[in-house]
């Protein structure tokens, strides 16, 4: 029973971290249901415009349509926006942009959970 629980959190990591070689530094916010999804989308527009503008800014990805597999069975989370950064200063500086403060606030307002941590292909 332990290698089936192991092997499937490996399998979530590898999705969850499709990464580059070496390591990244990746933004994993989740949106609630619950949240206005033109408001969402707005959101994810605003925030993907304000980091491509960021030093060490690699890519900006998000869910499309609704989520599947077994974490998407409580219906909580309703949209995924990944952005993955070169380096830790790349992450932190574009999150504390003065420019993003305002997008930042409106996401945690809607409820948005937001994560950031390293990556590294294994």
């Amino acid at each position: 029973m332990y290698r089936g629980r192991e092997r499937a959190t490996r399998a979530r990591s590898r999705a969850v971290c499709h990464c580059y070689r070496g390591d990244v530094f990746r933004s994993l916010s989740l949106y609630p249901t619950s949240a206005d999804p033109a408001q969402v989308e707005e959101l994810v527009e605003r925030t993907a415009a304000a980091f491509k503008q960021s030093p060490g800014f690699r890519s900006a990805t998000t869910s499309v349509d609704a989520l599947m597999g077994p974490g998407a069975r409580d219906g909580e989370v309703g949209r995924v926006v990944v952005v993955d950064f070169d380096t830790l200063d790349d992450a932190l500086s574009a999150l504390k942009a003065e420019t993003f403060q305002e997008t930042r606030t409106a996401t945690e307002v809607l409820g948005a959970t937001l994560f950031l941590f390293e990556c590294r292909e294994v």
